[in-house]
C-alpha cells in the first residue's frame, strides 16, 4: 500500500496579496488502535495479547517517567524519544525564563527501520483539489471530522482513489 496524497489550496497568511497556492498534503487510510496492535504482537510473537498489553503499558510508563526527568529515550531500533520545548524570543538574556516557555513537545526521531520504510514507500495521489484556510478553520486531514479516519460506508474516508495511479 502507499502513502497517498491530495493537492489542496491554500491561502498563505504571510503572502500579502493572499494568493492561493497548491500543497500537497499526506492523507492517512486510518489508524490501528492499541488492541489491534497488541493482538498482531501477540500472533507474531507467539505470546498471550494481555502479555504484550502489559509490557507495552509499562514500557510507557517506565518511559514517561525517564521524560519526565528530561531524558531522551532510545528504543533500539524502532527510534529515539526526545523531550524539547518552543519558547518566545527575548531581547535580553535577562528577559528569558521559564514563563517564555509556549509549548513542551515530545520529538519522535525514528531509527534504521523506519528510515528504510519511508525511503521505501511508494506514493500516490489522489484526483480531488480540497481547501484549507489559514484561519484555522481546515478540513481536518479529510476524515470526515473522526479522529480515527473513521468509515462512513464509502471507502476510503469516502474519496475515489486516481484512476491514472
Amino acid at each position: 500500500m502507499a502513502l497517498e496524497y491530495v493537492v489542496t489550496k491554500r491561502v498563505f497568511g504571510f503572502d500579502k496579496d493572499k494568493n492561493e497556492k497548491y500543497v500537497a498534503r499526506s492523507v492517512r487510510s486510518g489508524r490501528v488502535n492499541f488492541t489491534k496492535m497488541c493482538r498482531k504482537v501477540s500472533q507474531l510473537c507467539g505470546v498471550h495479547r494481555k502479555v504484550v498489553d502489559l509490557v507495552v503499558s509499562g514500557l510507557v510508563d517506565i518511559m514517561a517517567e525517564d521524560i519526565d526527568d528530561g531524558k531522551s529515550v532510545q528504543l533500539g531500533e524502532f527510534g529515539i524519544f526526545n523531550p524539547t520545548i518552543h519558547t518566545k524570543s527575548a531581547d535580553d538574556a535577562k528577559d528569558v525564563s521559564a514563563k517564555s516557555i509556549v509549548q513542551r513537545k515530545i520529538n519522535f526521531y525514528p531509527g534504521k527501520i523506519f528510515k528504510n520504510t519511508l525511503d521505501d514507500m511508494s506514493i500516490t495521489r489522489r484526483a480531488e483539489i480540497e481547501t484549507d484556510y489559514t484561519d484555522g478553520s481546515s478540513n481536518g486531514g479529510n476524515n470526515g471530522g473522526k479522529p480515527d479516519g473513521g468509515d462512513d460506508g464509502k471507502g476510503d474516508n469516502g474519496e475515489t482513489p486516481d484512476p491514472a495511479a
